[in-house]
């Protein structure tokens, strides 16, 4: 089982750099783990991506239905945000780090599993307190 966050699931939907990988990922055969946010943050991505004209409209709400038939069909093991939210108040002033992004790394550590993100200021932050996050494949230079 792995945790990957919002910035990973998204560009699964999104064609950029790190897509590929992705896509790898979330059709692979590893167990998916996330706090129950990545339904809103995915969503939250891909609207935003329609709003900059990066994306149409229709376009953004077909990929925002097709991501939530596909956590409905239970693609990720969602955990609850409440269980998480306490840990994740710790590590967000430990890490000087949004809380959001916290919450997955809240989840990898309650489940002792590795957590995939995008983000590499995220993932700096967080490696010195968890040897197990890891940088998406395909976007080391970002």
């Amino acid at each position: 089982m792995i945790v990957l966050d919002a910035s990973v699931a998204a560009k699964a939907y999104l064609e950029e750099a790190g897509s590929d990988e992705a896509i790898a990922l979330v059709t692979g055969e590893q167990r998916l783990l996330a706090p129950e946010l990545i339904r809103v943050e995915v969503a939250a991505a891909l609207c935003r991506r329609a709003r900059k004209g990066e994306l149409a409209d229709d376009e953004a709400k077909l990929r925002c239905e097709h991501w939530l038939a596909r956590l409905q069909k239970g693609l990720f093991r969602l955990t609850p945000d409440h269980d998480l939210l306490s840990d994740a108040i710790e590590l967000a002033g430990g890490l000087k780090h949004p809380l959001q992004d916290c919450l997955y790394l809240a989840a990898a550590r309650r489940f002792d599993v590795p957590l995939i993100t995008a983000d590499r200021s995220f993932r700096d932050r967080a490696f010195p307190f968890d040897s197990r996050v890891a940088l998406l494949a395909g976007c080391e230079r970002n």
